[in-house]
């Protein structure tokens, strides 16, 4: 029967909507065939452009009239609009993502193998070759970026020789080409990003300095502090969030300011909110965006807070706090009803934003047992191994999208990709070791890049996890990767 008669019979709502669902599966699973669409991106049911661009589309414009052409045509939108509900309930109940089919999109391509970039820079060979991007961040690397930028810094300059840690290199975050390295004023042992893409305001710190860079503007403060990791801040295009011994200090962005004296005020601060007043100096606070970039969560010693931020007014309203009791953290994340952190042990602990409770999973075990666990891990160790760990081990870092957390490894240079829900590990990445690119150093940074639907992390050399979710994504990557693999046997015969 065909489909307009369906809809005339008042049929089509349950029946199209299957229909819609079947044709996108098989598409997808075209897709997943086709080295073109190796993304693994879902079709729309009736793509008419597509259509018309084929072979039976030039059969259809020479026969069809006009009259059906709009038929078809108004039949493709009811079809994209009969679908749209389905997908939001299966994304939000596979993925916890509010976006339907992009979020479905996004959440499956976290299983898919990645396509693997490593950016290894040739700035200090000891041949002298002419030099290639930044070179090696020793020490404990960060890392920062937007739509735009990515800025990485070093806390440690030790055997560089020409760049001290003062320094900033920054790539392209969408075809990550080597742009420049920038000078600061100050160390740099962190870095964030405020202000919007193409025109930021690059933010780095040390124990007790803070220093706004905007182009050739400068802005430098002190705090009354003695921060032994560095003046943690996170930003938006908007504003600047400063977590000190038990404050927070929020500022706005202000690219058209002028101090009397003419220096630039790129940074104005708004409002300063005493979170905890027993704060040990030795403990750095840990802060981090909700994925709506309207909440943010702190840490200070063992408590945990939530704020409501509001752009418009730059005010922080505490929403929830949470005591972890024992548990000394390490760093935190915020999902839509999730909180992560990282002890120092760098275990996963959950809780259930909406409850305040934490989560306890249940493992299933050889001999159809199961076991009760307070804590996720992507490594069984024994006492001698975890003590050994930790003398040297940095915190996790963590991306959260829905129901999923993207976390680096316990051990090496790799991601995990965890259901929150379930308390499973869903995928293990391990492509930096399997291509023998690193050799099992541990990530002491992370960053999402949206542009590409990629992670960066840190270990030294910055290496990227992409999981393209349509061909323009696909085709970037792959095209970076050839390059990157291309500059990497020139430089290795030069050398």
């Amino acid at each position: 029967m065909r489909v307009d008669e369906l809809i005339e019979r008042g049929e089509s709502c349950a029946y199209i909507v299957c229909l819609n669902m079947s044709s996108d599966s098989r598409a997808s699973k075209r897709s997943r065939q086709g080295v073109d669409n190796a993304s693994g991106e879902d079709e729309p049911p009736l793509d008419l452009l597509a259509l018309y661009q084929s072979d039976i589309g030039g059969r259809i414009l020479s026969f069809a009239s006009g009259a059906d052409l709009c038929k078809l045509d108004i039949l493709n939108k009811q079809f994209s609009a009969l679908t749209t509900e389905p997908w939001k309930r299966i994304t939000k109940e596979r993925f916890g993502m509010n976006n339907g089919k992009e979020g479905w999109r996004q959440g499956t391509s976290f299983l898919r193998p990645p396509v693997f970039i490593h950016l290894r820079d040739y700035s200090y060979l000891e041949s002298g070759v002419a030099g290639y991007g930044y070179g090696y961040y020793p020490g404990s690397p960060r890392v920062a970026a937007n739509e735009s930028i990515i800025v990485a810094v070093s806390d440690d300059a030790d055997g560089l020789g020409e760049h001290p840690n003062n320094e900033m290199g920054t790539r392209d975050a969408s075809n990550l080409n080597y742009i420049r390295s920038i000078p600061s004023p100050i160390n740099n042992w962190r870095v964030s990003i405020c202000g919007k893409a193409g025109s930021e305001i690059v933010v780095t710190s040390n124990y007790n300095q803070i220093c706004a860079r905007h182009g050739n503007d400068l802005q430098r403060w002190r705090y009354n502090v003695h921060m032994v990791n560095g003046i943690p801040s996170i930003g938006c295009e908007t504003h600047l969030i400063v977590a000190t011994n038990g404050r927070i200090h929020i500022y706005e962005v202000n690219l058209d300011g002028r101090r009397e004296d003419d220096i630039a005020e790129l940074l104005l601060l708004r409002q300063t909110i005493t979170a905890d007043s027993g704060v040990n100096e030795l403990i750095t606070p840990t802060i981090a965006w909700g994925p709506d970039k309207r909440h943010f969560i702190i840490c200070f010693n063992n408590q945990i807070y939530v704020y409501k931020f509001d752009k418009e007014t730059g005010n922080a309203t505490l929403v929830e706090s949470i005591d972890v009791g024992d548990l000394v953290v390490a760093n935190v994340a915020l999902a839509e009803d999730y909180i992560v952190i990282c002890s120092h042990d760098r275990k996963i602990h959950v809780w259930n934003r909406n409850t305040g409770e934490k989560i306890v999973y249940r493992r299933s075990l050889p001999g159809g047992t199961s076991e009760e666990i307070d804590a996720l891990c992507d490594y069984e160790l024994d006492e001698d191994e975890e003590e050994e760990l930790l003398e040297t081990a940095c915190e996790l870092q963590f991306s959260c999208h829905g129901h999923i957390v993207v976390s680096t490894s316990h051990i090496g240079c790799a991601i995990c990709i965890w259901d929150m829900k379930t308390g499973r590990l869903l995928k293990r990445h391990n492509e930096a070791n399997e291509e023998g690119v690193v050799e099992s150093n541990d990530v002491t940074d992370m960053e999402y890049l949206e542009t590409l639907n990629a992670f960066l992390c840190m270990d030294g050399y910055m290496n990227i996890w992409s999981f393209p979710t349509n061909k323009r994504q696909y085709d970037m990557t792959i095209s970076t990767r050839r390059r990157e693999e291309m500059v990497r046997r020139v430089m290795t015969q030069e050398d």
